[in-house]
Parts: C-alpha cells; sequence; structure tokens
C-alpha cells in the first residue's frame, strides 16, 4: 500500500526485499528515529521536546491522516497511530510509519469497515472496539490521544501512575471535568 501513496508526511518506501517468508521493507532514513524516543524513551541528557517542535509533529502528523482519509482514493485507515509509528526527519519533520495495519477505507455510501479489531491499547477508539466498524474517525481518536501525549508529554496507558492516573485519555477527562463549572457537566 505504501508504494502507492505519495505525501511529505508519510515516509517513503525505497524497496523491499522477499524471501520465502521473510520480507523486508526498506524505508527513507529518518535521523532522528521516532517520537517515542522524543517523548518517552528519551535519555536524560537529551533536552524534553520544546513547545514549537510539538506543535509542528502535531500539525505534519495531522496533514499526514489528512491526506491518507480526504486526498488518497480510496481512502485509507492508518489504524495504528502511535508515537513509534510517528518517525522525525531533521528539525523534527514528522512522517507516518508502519503501515501494516492500514486497510482501504469505506467508499461510495458506505460509512465504514468491518473487520477485526487490531491497533495498539491505549490508542484505539473505543467504538472501534466495541463494534468492530472501522471508520476514519478511529484514526482521529488515536490522533487526539497522541496530541495529549504532546501536550502532557505522558505515555497513553502507564502502569506506574496511580489508580485512575494510568489511562491518559481517562485521567485528562477526570481532571478536566473538575475544573469545569459544575453547570457546565
Amino acid at each position: 500500500m505504501l508504494s502507492l501513496l505519495h505525501h511529505p508526511n508519510l515516509v517513503r518506501l525505497i524497496g523491499y526485499c522477499a524471501d520465502g517468508d521473510q520480507r523486508l521493507l526498506v524505508y527513507e532514513y529518518m535521523l532522528l528515529g521516532s517520537l517515542e524516543n522524543h517523548l518517552h524513551d528519551r535519555p536524560p541528557d537529551r533536552e524534553p521536546l520544546d513547545w514549537n517542535a510539538r506543535m509542528r509533529i502535531a500539525v505534519g502528523a495531522a496533514k499526514g491522516l489528512e491526506y491518507l482519509h480526504d486526498k488518497a482514493n480510496p481512502p485509507v485507515i492508518y489504524r495504528d497511530f502511535k508515537p513509534s509509528n510517528i518517525l522525525l526527519s531533521e528539525d523534527y519533520y514528522p512522517k507516518l510509519s508502519d503501515f501494516g495495519l492500514a486497510k482501504l477505507g469505506p467508499v461510495g455510501e458506505n460509512t465504514h469497515v468491518s473487520t477485526r479489531v487490531m491497533g495498539t491499547y491505549g490508542y484505539c477508539a473505543p467504538e472501534y472496539a466495541m463494534t468492530g466498524q472501522l471508520t476514519v474517525k478511529s484514526d482521529v481518536y488515536s490522533f487526539g490521544v497522541v496530541f495529549l501525549e504532546l501536550v502532557t508529554g505522558r505515555r497513553a496507558i502507564d502502569h506506574t501512575k496511580p489508580d485512575g492516573e494510568s489511562n491518559l485519555v481517562a485521567w485528562v477527562r477526570s481532571t478536566a471535568l473538575s475544573y469545569l463549572p459544575s453547570v457546565l457537566v
């Protein structure tokens, strides 16, 4: 699928090798590694990402998803949007990689694609997990989780946190609700 998709925010496929049941994809070299390495697996001597870099990464990743959802024909649902699949080139320019779980999206009058639920816990949209009905909104949910990681610096799922704080989305939801006036809740 990746060989058919071309956008500045998608990693470029250089080539591949298939030998029996062994498969190898060769992507363009991404100097700065993955977003995961800069957010969560950062060595103590490396500075955290500054706010401008975080927002540049969010915007670029969103442009990659926009291309897959709105410009690719047929649309493509990525299904595995997470920091380890966002690779960074110079100046923290983000490119989506690893299209192993990607599916062609619904076409025509269809609103979803029914499929076995796949993806990474913590990033998978609840509606997709419950019904198996995959839409581009599933990727938008995953983008929201990654955006929360960029803003907070926390992992989507972190079992080292106390009860009620290990799931980033649930923690943000409960924390945000405590700040809203009771009239709005």
